[in-house]
């Protein structure tokens, strides 16, 4: 029908100027304008919904729950969230390692309490929730060394998660991907990666990341259990912002923080915890999910936000809601 339309429009076209000829030829422009318009094609809207979460720690006491109860009891309460985006985004507080774990049954203040893996398993939980990137651009990825990067990346990769922020340097970013026909380039950044401000920013100027919708960056930084990014921090954001990203998403400080816009760019300093078992007050039980929705028509993208608090149980579950 497309291509009936465009031979209706040279026909119409061509009898109009044999039907006016004898008009002047403002008349006949002003003919074939009036079809063209007729016959012009609507921009078709695309939209993609990306749901965001913070810290995702997966070894200590949540390990015990997680044998104990299983993956349903620990996400269960807020599978409906995760299952009403097109795709989930988080960052993976550690690596995944076959290695025995270290924290397990350590109380606060023990040397190996905040030495963090998580088992083999976590990749089909990460699977099964619908998570389809994370971040391992944290200060716990590297707690079983370069080895248990590694590890985490071969895990990861097996199960079809895409990942940013390895801290060894093997991978390349921006990590781009079209979903639902938007073109999203993902970037990391980490506090705890000596220069990786300026490899970000090489990402975020890159080709591959000036040719998407939008560019995400996702941020590990500031100070924990501080809801105040310092200045150093925002100085950071507003070069990202320069540089032309159009969201952060910020993790590490384990409390939700403030949140900004830098002309058009939306700053979430910090989603705070998703999974943890961090429980002494509700700053650090409560955490924040942000539903970012992307909607193309044409060369111009739109987004809006949507925020959903969650909280940590002390049974080990994370829930919608939190007090």
């Amino acid at each position: 029908m497309k291509r009936v339309g465009t031979i209706l429009l040279i026909f119409v076209g061509a009898f109009s100027l044999t039907l006016f000829a004898l008009n002047s030829q403002t008349v006949e422009f002003k003919t074939l304008t009036t079809q063209a318009r007729i016959f012009q094609k609507k921009e078709e809207i695309k939209t993609a919904t990306v749901l965001f979460v913070g810290d995702m720690m997966f070894d200590r006491y949540i390990r015990t729950v997680l044998v104990r109860n299983g993956n349903e009891h620990v996400l269960g309460g807020v599978e409906q969230l995760l299952a009403e985006a097109d795709m989930n985004v988080g960052n993976l507080e550690g690596p995944i390692t076959d290695n025995l774990s270290q924290s397990q049954d350590t109380q606060v203040g023990e040397l190996t309490n905040m030495r963090f893996t998580f088992a083999p398993s976590v990749r089909k939980l990460l699977l099964d929730y619908g998570f389809d990137l994370v971040s391992i651009g944290n200060n716990h990825i590297k707690d079983f060394g370069a080895d248990g990067v590694r590890s985490t990346t071969k895990y990861l990769s097996g199960a079809g998660i895409e990942y940013i922020g390895d801290p060894t340097g093997d991978s390349i970013e921006p990590v781009v991907q079209e979903v639902n026909g938007v073109r999203l380039a993902f970037v990391s950044y980490s506090d705890f990666v000596s220069g990786d401000s300026a490899r970000a920013r090489q990402a975020i100027e890159s080709d591959a990341a000036q040719g998407a919708d939008a560019v995400i960056v996702l941020a590990h930084w500031g100070n924990e259990y501080e809801t105040a990014p310092p200045a150093r921090v925002r100085e950071l954001a507003r070069a990202f912002a320069n540089a032309g990203v159009d969201l952060i998403i910020g993790t590490h400080s384990h409390v939700v923080g403030e949140v900004e816009d830098i002309g058009s760019t939306r700053v979430y300093y910090s989603l705070g915890n998703f999974v943890f078992d961090q429980y002494w007050e509700p700053s650090v039980r409560c955490g924040l999910a942000v539903t970012a929705i992307f909607t193309k028509e044409g060369e111009t993208t739109n987004v809006r936000y949507a925020e959903t608090s969650v909280g940590m149980r002390k049974d080990g579950a994370t829930a919608l809601g939190c007090s």
